[in-house]
């Protein structure tokens, strides 16, 4: 998926102006169950290494407007182990958080204003009737999709500014903090093939599923819904979430999704996956990360399958 307009505002950490995407030397995501860490090489557009500790149970509990960091300790004590084995680097750090505690938005508008700050305030007073708190309490970023007269889309991303603020205290401190905050599934964007006609990328994590749909480099469709502990374990519900986006694509957006990306962090078993498969009637894709380097010793290779495609879609955001 071509992403060059993405690099131009991106992430949620530096609010009310424009920033250019910047790749951050050590990557972290942190999803309930997991920490994973990453270093990067920007010169070589790869990942060198991948890492993945696991968190104690409910030390996060993603969510929009409750706090998300329930045992700040537990969360600190993995991060130092995770950056640990991949090196601490002397750059500030990205970080991923669950989607869960992100809410994105796909808004049009018949004009948007020139004046950034006066576009985000636009882009804030619509989002009210998406958010559960007060648009005022939400850091924003967002991204025109397409412009035509008479007609703006962009695809709008907001966290209340207590949550981001736990996710920017377990790592202040340590190398200047955070230079790029994402959502998990921004970061594996990148990843989807150009051009194509319609796409399905289902994303699993530890307590949340994510399904969006992407035709011709545009995002079409955006949903991120939280599972019960136990409830996608046999794919039952991911298959019927998944259904409902296809027949949502079909019947109102008049797209034929074609590709199924699929994305489980922790990763499912092949019986769950084949009765996914079946159930949408589709082929399941593994999404490519040809950046994450051969050079790994053989463990860390399965490590970077599993854990390690966000980073990768970090690296496919590099400027030319």
């Amino acid at each position: 998926m071509n992403w060059q307009d993405w690099k131009k505002r991106l992430g949620l950490e530096e609010p009310a102006r424009p920033t250019h995407f910047r790749v951050p030397v050590v990557a972290l995501e942190l999803e309930p169950g997991f920490v994973a860490a990453a270093h990067l090489d920007a010169a070589e557009r790869r990942v060198e290494r991948v890492g993945v500790r696991e968190l104690e149970v409910g030390a996060l509990t993603p969510s929009l407007q409750k706090p998300n960091v329930t045992n700040e300790a537990a969360l600190r004590r993995s991060i130092t182990e995770v950056t640990g084995l991949v090196g601490n680097g002397s750059e500030r750090r990205g970080v991923l958080i669950p989607d869960v505690s992100v809410r994105v938005a796909l808004l049009e508008f018949e004009t948007l204003p020139e004046n950034h700050r006066e576009a985000e305030a636009l882009v804030r007073w619509r989002l009210r009737e998406f958010l559960p708190y007060s648009p005022e309490e939400a850091r924003v970023s967002y991204q025109v999709l397409g412009k035509q007269p008479g007609q703006v889309e962009i695809l709008a991303l907001a966290v209340r500014g207590s949550v981001l603020a736990e996710y920017e205290a377990v790592i202040e401190g340590i190398n200047g903090g955070p230079v790029l905050v994402l959502p998990a599934s921004v970061a594996l964007l990148p990843l989807l093939p150009e051009d194509s006609a319609g796409q399905l990328l289902v994303n699993r994590c530890p307590g949340s599923l994510t399904t969006i749909v992407v035709a011709r480099n545009r995002v079409r469709y955006w949903r991120t819904r939280a599972l019960e502990d136990g409830e996608g374990g046999c794919g039952g519900e991911i298959a019927r979430e998944a259904a409902r986006v296809l027949a949502t694509c079909q019947d109102h957006l008049n797209l034929s999704v074609q590709d199924v990306w699929f994305c489980a962090r922790p990763p499912e078993t092949a019986e769950m996956k084949d009765a996914l498969a079946k159930a949408l009637g589709r082929e399941l894709r593994p999404l490519p990360a040809t950046q994450v380097a051969t050079a790994m010793a053989a463990e860390e290779r399965e490590v970077s399958q599993y854990f390690g495609l966000p980073f990768a879609g970090l690296v496919a955001n590099l400027d030319e």
